[in-house]
């Protein structure tokens, strides 16, 4: 089979290598589309190597596909089923993953995936993948674990009907955010450097754009809010900056997510006074439950989260590294490889 293999910064090779071997408890999943996430940058340009090099199919981890075989332990997935979601498998036994909490598991095999998604074929675990119905497409699916990760990141934030809402960042995860607060009755301020990301999130609903190079956003965020500040922002771009922006935003009895990861790593500069006079709440958020998975791939099928107006470019497997390309520049949105 075809896959892109990463050999080291910027080094990748569309090669032949022989199809992955499941286990008992695995299926053989033919990758139909695998989208393009940050961190697969991140492993590209060398910056964050979590993978074992030299690595099959790169870091992709955002996958849809059909299964053609499955292991003799896999009983609610058969052969021909549309699934969705990613790779790796959490162990079930920790006290991470026995409270529901299994994105934290401390003994995730994510290291140990042998095959990525940049490939033809990959060996997935059923725990991380759902199926799901022909009324969307393959492209629409692989959003199942970004918008897990979303969802994961909503939900810790307690948002209610009426709440005003500040999204830092309006890129691919940001513009899948803006939706979901809107699900829960948020009034939404989107706030990007782009004037076309933030017209995209119009689109999708967000009640309020600022350009902040344009404009001083915490003067906006005071502006919609009647001068009380924002219940609660999600900051999904990495960086000192919107975090501490983010908590200039805020008012009494806020909350913060730091949704985005930063690189490099960065310090944040915090009077304690702010958090404890202004009962704020900052906490972050990372990846998505099984539960997340389950979720995201409903509202995709139902069509309450709109992924598909996301999609800015899909290409061949030939052309990942244009599609890294592509992500880097900031020239689209969301990219989708079609191996």
């Amino acid at each position: 089979m075809r896959a892109a293999v990463l050999y080291g910064k910027e080094d990748v090779r569309i090669e032949e290598v022989p199809m992955p071997q499941i286990n008992s408890d695995q299926m053989l999943v033919r990758v139909k589309a695998c989208g393009v996430c940050p961190s697969d940058i991140r492993v590209y340009m060398g910056e964050s190597v979590w993978v074992e090099l030299p690595s099959i199919g790169i870091s992709g981890h955002e996958i849809s596909g059909v299964v053609e075989v499955v292991g003799e332990n896999v009983h609610d997935i058969k052969v021909g089923d549309r699934v969705a979601g990613t790779l790796g498998r959490p162990c079930g036994m920790c006290k991470y993953c026995i409270t529901g909490r299994d994105n934290l598991c401390s003994n995730l095999n994510r290291y140990k995936v042998k095959y990525w998604g940049y490939s033809e074929y990959v060996a997935a675990y059923p725990e991380k993948m759902m199926k799901f119905n022909g009324d969307i497409s393959f492209e629409e699916a692989a959003f199942t674990e970004p918008l897990a990760a979303c969802v994961n990141g909503i939900r810790r934030m307690g948002i209610k009907p009426g709440d005003y809402v500040g999204i830092i960042g309006v890129g691919q995860m940001g513009l899948m955010l803006t939706q979901l607060a809107r699900l829960l009755g948020a009034e939404v301020i989107a706030f990007d450097l782009l004037d076309e990301r933030l017209k995209m999130a119009e689109k999708l609903g967000a009640d309020h754009v600022v350009n902040v190079a344009e404009a001083d956003p915490i003067r906006e965020a005071l502006s919609v809010s009647g001068g009380e500040g924002l219940n609660h922002v999600i900051v999904a771009i990495g960086g000192r900056e919107p975090i501490e922006l983010g908590l200039k935003m805020l008012g009494k009895a806020g909350t913060l997510n730091i949704f985005a990861s930063t690189h490099p790593q960065a310090e944040i500069h915090l009077d304690p006074n702010i958090v404890h006079y202004r009962e704020l709440v900052i906490t972050g958020s990372f990846s998505g439950t099984r539960n997340d998975l389950r979720t995201a791939i409903r509202l995709i099928e139902r069509r309450r989260i709109d992924v598909k107006s996301l999609i800015t470019h899909r290409l061949p497997l030939e052309k990942v590294v244009e599609g890294f390309k592509i992500h880097i520049e900031r020239r689209g949105l969301k990219v989708v490889i079609m191996p």
